[in-house]
């Protein structure tokens, strides 16, 4: 997959930005609040999620009040298809969306157009809460099994519903028929969420531990466990590639289990909401005990893993957005990164160039105050 033209107005500070990629590598420069990692912002907004800055979509708009635009086309396996995202301003902002001229709603998009993105929050999928690390499970295992999102969602809701049960704090008795029409929901859903998890992370493991070694130079070794409430740590080496009906009745008795603790604390304790992916290398906790390069390593190790396996499944590449991380990477792990991306097309912002290492083809694209001042030059000397 490749964007083949891409225009941005109207994105934050960006301001009739247009330009024809580069197939294989782009870097764009500039100082610090230029535009940079807007642009790259303006690019995942085509893959229908919420921004990996955590924006507000209201915040997108441009800064000095206005409409927004972004308008890209893209090369996947098959043909050539365009994606179009028009924002107007108001009190309560109004968004369209358009794949090849006809209407779609956000998440139509996802299935459409994908990217992968690395960024120095990333950092927070070793560092941050298990939150953190069920969204990028769930987010990688959705670009391979398209049905997954929708199951977090329903999943989701139907929880919100339960714990509007439990803060009623009814008698248990009371409660428990309310309850069971959602733990038969959540039942169904919390299994089928736990088997991709588990299936994705059997995936990941297999490409993320060997990549770690490598950025490592085997100086020590990495590996990774998911982590249910309901079947337990290491739940990738026990769950199937299938839902059972076993599976679902363990899940179900695990939910009633839970049921008077549960009315207790007014919230439910139990289910794939409260799953982890659990980091360790050389057997301890990468969170706890990782040095901050060992973290960096790793969450580098997780997001190429993504890309990988991506590119293998799918048997075509996702566009990577490498957002002022290049540059703190020493010549050895930048060298890693090229090699696993080699065949993917690239987006890298930066403000050192002299700190990368120089790819053989590509352009350089230079922004300030969110206008592309200079562009389009092919075999940059430093890059």
């Amino acid at each position: 997959m490749k964007l083949t033209a891409l225009s941005v107005d109207g994105f934050k500070n960006l301001k009739g930005v247009s330009l024809i990629p580069d197939p294989s590598y782009n870097l764009i420069l500039g100082e610090n609040a230029q535009g940079k990692t807007n642009l790259l912002e303006a690019i995942w907004t085509l893959t229908g999620c919420r921004s990996f800055r955590g924006t507000r979509e209201r915040d997108y708009l441009p800064f000095s009040g206005g409409n927004l635009q972004v308008e890209a086309k893209f090369q996947d396996a098959r043909r050539e298809q365009s994606v179009r995202l028009c924002m107007v301003s108001g009190t309560v902002p109004e968004k369209k969306i358009w794949c090849n001229d006809v209407p779609q709603k956000s998440s139509a998009l996802f299935s459409v157009f994908h990217c992968v993105t690395f960024t120095p929050e990333d950092l927070s999928l070793v560092e941050g809460g298990p939150e953190r690390r069920r969204t990028f499970l769930d987010l990688c295992s959705a670009q391979l099994h398209a049905p997954m999102l929708g199951l977090v969602r329903r999943y989701q809701l139907a929880l919100q519903q339960r714990n509007a049960v439990l803060k009623q704090r009814l008698p248990e008795t009371q409660a428990a028929g309310l309850l069971e029409i959602w733990d038969r929901q959540l039942e169904q859903l919390g299994t089928e969420i736990a088997v991709q998890r588990g299936i994705y992370v059997r995936r990941l493991a297999e490409v993320c531990v060997p990549l770690y070694a490598q950025i490592a130079r085997g100086r020590e070794t990495v590996s990774l466990h998911y982590q249910s409430s309901v079947f337990g740590k290491d739940a990738q080496d026990t769950l199937p590639e299938t839902r059972t009906p076993e599976l679902v009745q363990q899940y179900g008795e695990k939910m009633r289990q839970s049921r008077s603790s549960d009315l207790l604390l007014g919230h439910t304790a139990s289910g794939a909401h409260r799953d982890d992916l659990l980091l360790a290398i050389d057997g301890k906790p990468a969170k706890e005990f990782g040095s901050q390069g060992q973290k960096k390593s790793l969450a580098l190790a997780l997001k190429l893993a993504q890309a990988e396996i991506y590119s293998k499944r799918r048997k075509e590449s996702p566009v990577v957005l490498l957002d002022d991380v290049m540059g703190e990477l020493d010549e050895a792990r930048q060298a890693v990164v090229s090699t696993i991306v080699q065949e993917m097309q690239v987006f890298v912002t930066t403000c050192h160039p002299e700190s990368l290492l120089s790819p053989k083809n590509g352009k350089r694209f230079l922004l300030k105050d969110g206008m592309l001042t200079g562009d389009v030059e092919n075999r940059p000397e430093t890059a």
